[in-house]
């Protein structure tokens, strides 16, 4: 079923059906190779020099920045001096999904590591820790309690003291390989649903029409052609001259600099609502011209109508309990909960197809352009989701929330995957996370072993970003338009995947022991870790119990229901303007630091549409594509200086989560 709202705004290029060139061997190796090194180098970016995020948004700087040096400096250095073979457009696209796939990798598993470390010691008489946490988190999940061992990590090693890796085998071994699973399980999955987004619900996989974009402009001679126009030079030199101007301010604070587009400037909107996030995001505006107008208008529309409705409850006291957003964060759940579940049903027949042809070795589809075939597929993610759920029951949660909790934590992943799929968002987070399933329990219904398992599990939430998901699918688009070589990046992005885990997790705690945890002044290290914790201690207590849990779970049905009848209007009505995703997602921290760019995007796409039509904006695509290369060429500027004369002070200018 085609989704009416979600139209591709620009035929995607394909060049599976050319002659290919270029090597199988050193694509791999480029590919695996430098997705495992990013991920080891990114804890050292993270937490020691603190510089630009490679790990923030849904299309990160870890994976635009080496995309491009090999697009618009590798290559055309190998043309012009004759050092070798250029990077082929299919290698270009295979060396991205595998990076794009595994990226996120340390911005989940350093939040995780962060948790699994610090029970034994920060647990005090004070805390309760001891008390309620010891006897129901598994010895197996956390580093026990090792002296000095451990408090090294957190302070430094002593001189001449070596890592005591012995400590962190077993707690490390059992989440890498719970993370693994759920990494295998997206990546299984995106190939499953391959067909049924691309060829039949036709979504425009905003990320994806770029990148084939410049893959297939890196066929020129010297400069990718895309780079050759006034309009990208135009759009280059606009997100880089004021970043670069920025650069400036870090060696001489006097000197006058451009702050748009770099710092977040807050407009206060009343005591009742909050404030408008009023930044302009060069990199949101990049890929939102690619986005559908329906959709760029449904969420700023949803976020006014959303912040009117917080304004209105919050001044007359409808409700209290609910928070400054005043219901809306549970409205926004309760709807997508509806999306997802709409968008599996709406793919049931093909899914029903994959695992028959899985199950009973009938050939019903052709998975030959897949990155997995669907055997594989059905079988590695039916291998993922029973790995899970033994885990978790293992670790102490009942068998039956265990199953459920796997299976929602993949349907919120596979729908938060298509919103990244149709919207193009920069920075977005989903709605809800599989744990966030037990929230709709009544207070005190949980068992102790639940509650720890469901606190710990919080550990994952990695800004609602659904971990390899989006990622996933997107490599599974592009995996389309590489022909005879999409089962190879499949298998790459697999094996690397489990590596990159590897190499994370011996960085971060590599640079623990070397530059003491505490010392990275980090959110998870510092606030978030303790956190999780201190909710088991507060969740068995129960003080005071939920009052409110009535009126929330109110809240999510209407949501439910609100987006029920949208969702109706959306496949019944041709001329009905909203798209049911904007209201999912404006609630969300993400989405309300992205609704100015976001906004200005749409004026811009309209008024392009309106006045020439689909000719003027592929007259404007240099022009965005420009946006996005300058901006990320002066980011990476702004990193290297902070590698060279701010190497414990840099400067994250790359923000949004």
């Amino acid at each position: 079923m085609s989704d009416p709202a979600v139209a591709p705004s620009l035929p995607i290029p394909e060049f599976s059906a050319e002659p290919i060139g270029g090597s199988t061997l050193r694509t791999i190796l480029i590919a695996s190779g430098l997705t495992v090194g990013i991920n080891a180098f990114i804890p050292y970016t993270q937490h020691v020099v603190r510089t630009i995020s490679l790990v923030e948004g849904m299309i990160p700087m870890g994976v635009l920045m080496p995309f491009l040096l090999l697009l618009c400096v590798v290559n055309p250095l190998l043309r012009g001096l004759r050092l070798g073979t250029p990077l082929q457009p299919w290698e270009l696209v295979a060396v991205f999904s595998v990076s794009y796939t595994c990226i996120h990798i340390n911005e989940l598993l350093g939040r995780v590591l962060a948790t699994f470390a610090i029970l034994h010691y920060v647990a005090s008489p004070e805390n309760l820790w001891a008390e309620y946490a010891f006897g129901l988190v598994p010895p197996w999940l956390v580093v026990e309690d090792a002296g000095p061992q451990l408090a090294w990590f957190y302070e430094g090693l002593p001189a001449g003291g070596s890592v005591p890796w012995e400590i962190w085998l077993r707690p490390t071994f059992w989440w890498l390989a719970f993370l693994g699973a759920v990494g295998v399980g997206c990546v299984s999955f995106g190939s499953m649903i391959r067909r049924q987004w691309v060829d039949l619900e036709r979504l425009p996989f905003p990320f994806a029409q770029v990148t084939l974009e410049l893959a297939n402009a890196s066929r020129a001679r010297t400069w990718p052609e895309v780079m050759k126009g006034r309009m990208f030079w135009v759009g280059f030199s606009i997100p880089a001259g004021i970043v670069l101007l920025y650069i400036v301010g870090y060696f001489r604070p006097d000197f006058p600099v451009i702050t748009v587009g770099i710092e977040n400037h807050s407009v206060d909107l009343g005591r009742y609502v909050p404030a408008l996030h009023g930044r302009i995001n060069f990199l949101i505006v990049a890929f939102a011209y690619f986005t559908d107008l329906q959709m760029l208008f449904s969420i700023w529309f949803f976020w006014l109508l959303t912040w009117l409705q917080i304004g209105a409850v919050n001044r007359l006291g409808f409700v209290e309990g609910l928070g400054d957003l005043a219901g809306t964060r549970e409205q926004a759940m309760g709807g997508y909960i509806v999306f997802c579940v709409w968008g599996l049903w709406t793919a049931r027949d093909h899914l029903k197809k994959v695992f028959l042809q899985a199950f009973r070795n009938r050939q019903l589809l052709d998975d030959s352009k897949e990155l997995l075939s669907y055997r594989t597929s059905v079988w590695l993610f039916v291998a993922s989701v029973v790995f899970m759920v033994l885990w978790l029951t293992k670790g102490g949660m009942h068998p039956v929330l265990s199953v459920a909790l796997v299976v929602f934590w993949f349907v919120f992943y596979i729908g938060f995957a298509k919103v990244i799929a149709m919207t193009g968002l920069v920075f977005a987070e989903s709605p809800g996370l599989g744990v966030d399933l037990l929230g709709f329990a009544p207070p005190g219904s949980l068992q102790p072993g639940s509650v720890a398992m469901q606190q710990l599990l919080k550990s994952c939430y990695q800004n609602g970003k659904a971990f390899a998901m989006p990622s996933a699918a997107h490599a599974s688009r592009l995996g389309q338009s590489l022909g005879p070589y999409a089962r190879l990046l499949g298998t790459t992005i697999l094996a690397t995947l489990l590596i990159s885990l590897v190499a994370a997790a011996t960085s971060t705690i590599y640079l623990g022991y070397q530059d003491g945890a505490f010392n990275f002044g980090s959110y998870m290290f510092r606030t978030a870790a303790p956190r999780y914790f201190d909710g088991i201690v507060t969740t068995i207590r129960d003080l005071g119990g939920d009052k409110h849990h009535g009126v929330r779970m109110l809240f999510t049905g209407v949501g439910a229901a609100i987006v029920g009848v949208m969702t109706y209007c959306q496949y019944r009505f041709t001329w009905w303007p909203l798209h049911p995703v904007g209201y999912t997602l404006v609630t969300r921290y993400s989405t309300r630091t992205s609704i100015v760019s976001v906004f200005v995007t749409w004026v811009i796409k309209f008024v392009v549409m309106r006045v020439g039509g689909i000719s003027l904006y592929r007259r404007g695509i240099p022009l965005f594509i420009g946006l996005m290369v300058g901006y990320t060429f002066a980011l990476l500027v702004s990193m290297a200086v902070d590698l060279v004369w701010f190497p414990a002070g840099g400067h994250n200018l790359f923000w949004g989560d």
